[in-house]
């Protein structure tokens, strides 16, 4: 079946994450074994109603205290916190503004509004364009209430930008996340390190 529309992820497919420049750096800041309450595959309770848009920013941080009995300030929470995100490559960047005159692109995420708003500022200040120029519709779990990989997921994101599963490739670094795609109905590309996002022959 012929492409018509691309979904890509965001970590680990257009933005590289640095998770153990986090960690390190909430270890510093006196939270041990920090991966134990997140890793990019399974997290605690109050990560996961962040990124499902059930709580605030605000009662996460309080939630986060609690848990890790430390005394962070918000500031410094979310500075830490945000280190999971690298920078916008130039050449995956291009590539989105070459694949836009040939596909209709899709950006969905399993995120939450504090890194949302981290990301979407870099990417003006280090591209000059705002990230949803680049696509026709963002898709945010903590937006959606919903999060990859439930086929539930996929099929509202379908269904909110009126695509037919058959014509659309999903492209994610998360065997889970692709798994769900193919239940849903969509064509896939499992994106696996160290290939790039732009070494694929679209």
């Amino acid at each position: 079946m012929k492409v018509k529309n691309i979904i890509f992820d965001l970590g680990g497919v257009i933005l590289d994450l640095g998770f153990e420049r986090m960690v390190k750096r909430f270890e510093q800041l006196g939270i041990e074994k920090f991966a134990e309450y997140f890793t990019p595959q399974k997290q605690v309770d109050f990560f996961e109603d962040l990124e499902l848009g059930l709580i605030t920013p605000e009662i996460f941080y309080d939630q986060f205290r609690r848990e890790t009995k430390s005394e962070l300030s918000n500031e410094v929470i979310e500075e830490t916190w945000n280190l999971i995100l690298k920078d916008f490559e130039k050449d995956r960047m291009d590539l989105l503004t070459d694949l836009s005159a040939k596909f209709s692109l899709y950006l969905f995420s399993n995120t939450n509004a504090i890194h949302a708003k981290c990301f979407e500022k870099r990417c003006l200040e280090q591209t000059g364009k705002p990230l949803n120029s680049y696509f026709q519709s963002l898709y945010y779990s903590h937006e959606l209430h919903l999060r990859k990989p439930t086929v539930e997921s996929f099929q509202e994101v379908l269904r909110r930008s009126n695509l037919k599963s058959s014509e659309t490739l999903f492209i994610d670094d998360n065997a889970a996340n692709i798994a769900g795609a193919k239940e849903a109905g969509l064509q896939t590309y499992h994106l696996e390190t160290p290939k790039m996002l732009t070494e694929i022959d679209f």
